[in-house]
């Protein structure tokens, strides 16, 4: 697959997560197994949709650019992103004992492989600019 059908990807993967956070925070919240779910918890995950979707559409917007930088700058973003929610969903779940269930891991599950593959990405491109 090439790079900018990837960044395509990764654009819509943030257009649907952050769609369904800013749209159906209260059911994105439920599916996480928020038990006490209020507005503050609503309108905190509208603005972080609304955060993921802005990302997703500077990925869009530059998905086909021919800048290495660019191009590795979007990846390790996205890596920085994926990687670290998974890494900080363990530490929630393991250290700090918050309730997950199914649909979390399979959440958390995605992320880490969406974060994998942008290392593969990363790699591809160093590799091409030696």
């Amino acid at each position: 697959m090439k790079t900018s059908n990837f960044l395509l990807f990764l654009a819509i993967y943030g257009f649907i997560t952050g769609g369904m956070m800013l749209f159906n925070a209260a059911g994105s919240l439920e599916n996480f197994g928020v038990p006490l779910i209020d507005q503050t918890h609503i309108v905190i995950l509208q603005y972080l949709g609304l955060t993921d979707i802005a990302l997703s559409l500077i990925v869009f917007l530059q998905r086909n650019e021919q800048s290495p930088s660019v191009i590795k700058s979007l990846l390790i973003t996205y890596l920085f992103i994926t990687i670290g929610s998974f890494l900080k969903a363990l530490y929630d779940v393991y250290i700090i004992n918050v309730p997950s269930n199914t649909f979390f891991w399979v959440d958390m599950s995605v992320r880490l492989l969406v974060g994998l593959v942008c290392v593969f990405y990363l790699l591809r491109i160093d590799k091409k600019n030696d």
